[in-house]
């Protein structure tokens, strides 16, 4: 959080992909009636008042949004500031440095792991001696980037593939998590990603928000693909609409054909009461966003994050709500969230 918040606003311009953009804004305008550059003109004027960026504004549907109501929604610049506030920098790197975490939190994993920081390749061989497919990840990866699928009965070299790995920066190795059926009827080829977020308020930890991730192909990785959102209530059943990254519902999964509205994903409740749990042992950081995979031994941790995604969690589409993500933190904060220079 050292760059400076205008800073990071110009980085964020510099970053825009115009194609996805411009896809954003013929669907608004498509929705809305108002025209293209209508709609263009809003998001600029929404990002320079608000620090709104045009998938912030395509997810809140801020074009038919009250000013009140607009309050409501994180946008890149309000969420920057509530982190800011919400968690001390100095323990953020528990989160962002994926062996620091695994470390913190080995019990909630259940799975092997090696950190090659402090590893030879004798004990990297001695770890896949036992093992039928593990995932290498880069240290400070993000959105399911820098990680590589292994198959242990292919590797060649050991020593070589250890160098590789510590020149890649992929310095977690893990065995791969075998996810539970509930899952694998709706996409069986990839560990699909429940996000869970938590805050810590008065020494509790509680659940705001949640969304499940889930591939609409065969990727082996969740995240850098065209993927499917619902949320799920603790009973384990969707209570949500099932939405694509541009806001289409969808009663069955594209793949495999099974309908969602039969989805039962056992282990949910656990998972929250999990992540209520783990968040006591970093009270530092009072906003998480826990990523969980549903194993064939029940839901497990597969990281944290220090600057997780909100996108998806406050997308209207999702429960046709009015009303944003920061509602949801400030139900749980009460008259300390006044405090918060969003």
């Amino acid at each position: 959080m050292a760059m400076s918040v205008g800073k990071w606003l110009l980085n964020k311009f510099k970053d825009i992909n115009h194609d996805r953009m411009n896809k954003h804004i013929e669907i608004i305008s498509k929705n809305s009636g108002k025209s293209k550059f209508y709609v263009l003109c809003s998001i600029g004027w929404n990002f320079l008042t608000q620090g709104t960026g045009y998938t912030d504004y395509f997810r809140g549907n801020f074009i038919e949004l009250t000013r009140s109501e607009k309050k409501t929604f994180a946008t890149a610049k309000r969420f920057y500031r509530l982190l800011e506030y919400m968690n001390d920098e100095q323990y953020s790197i528990v989160l962002s440095d994926k062996l620091i975490f695994n470390e913190v939190f080995k019990d909630y994993l259940k799975r092997d792991f090696i950190n090659l920081r402090k590893s030879t390749a004798t004990d990297f061989e001695n770890f896949l001696s036992d093992k039928t497919t593990v995932f290498a990840k880069e240290v400070n990866g993000e959105g399911g980037h820098g990680i590589s699928k292994i198959k242990v009965a292919e590797i060649k070299d050991v020593e070589a593939l250890y160098n590789k790995l510590v020149e890649n920066n992929q310095l977690l190795v893990e065995d791969a998590i075998i996810q539970h059926n509930d899952l694998n009827q709706v996409n069986p080829h990839v560990v699909n990603s429940f996000r869970i977020v938590t805050v810590y308020k008065d020494g509790k930890a509680k659940v705001i928000s949640n969304a499940l991730r889930i591939n609409q192909d065969e990727s082996d990785v969740i995240g850098c693909t065209n993927d499917l959102y619902f949320s799920l209530g603790a009973d384990g059943k969707i209570d949500s609409n099932v939405i694509d990254d541009y806001g289409d519902v969808y009663d069955t999964h594209p793949m495999t054909g099974k309908k969602f509205k039969d989805v039962y994903i056992n282990g949910v409740d656990e998972a929250f009461r999990m992540c209520e749990e783990a968040h006591l042992r970093l009270p530092q950081c009072r906003y998480i966003g826990w990523d969980i995979a549903f194993s064939v031994n029940g839901p497990v941790m597969v990281e944290g994050n220090d600057y997780p995604g909100y996108g998806i969690l406050q997308f209207y589409k999702l429960k046709d709500k009015r009303t944003g993500h920061l509602k949801e933190v400030a139900d749980v904060l009460g008259d300390e969230f006044n405090q918060i220079k969003l």
